[in-house]
């Protein structure tokens, strides 16, 4: 059973991750309406995108995928703050963390480690 001054750190703790979800969210949300608006100018003016272009735009999609599950990640902590005993709640935390690891890993592709003959064509 959590105490008064356990449960006010963790009531901070919350509202400050309620922040960060937020800053997130509009990040998400500026970042996916600037690849729709670079996307709609590439093809209206017909213009061919180089390489360089065309991962620069994956970069874009892969930091929207990262907020994400950074912001999923925020969601199983809030849940567990308020929902776990104190027993479970570091494990369940810690298990919340290892799926948002994995959905890094997933989501960055070669991002972090390019390398120009790394390159997909797809066309």
């Amino acid at each position: 059973m959590m105490d008064n001054n356990t449960r006010a750190a963790f009531g901070a703790l919350q509202r400050a991750l309620d922040h960060i979800k937020e800053v997130q969210t509009n990040v998400t949300a500026l970042n996916l309406k600037s690849m729709t608006m670079l996307g709609d100018a590439i093809f209206e003016a017909e213009v061919e995108i180089s390489e360089d272009g065309f991962v620069a735009l994956q970069h874009q999609d892969i930091l929207t995928q990262q907020l994400s599950a950074t912001s999923e990640l925020i969601e199983m902590i809030s849940k567990h703050i308020n929902e776990s005993s104190d027993e479970a709640l570091e494990k369940n935390i810690s298990a919340a963390l290892e799926v948002a690891k994995a959905k890094k890993d997933a989501f960055s592709g070669n991002a972090f480690n390019y390398k120009h003959e790394d390159i997909v064509e797809l066309f």
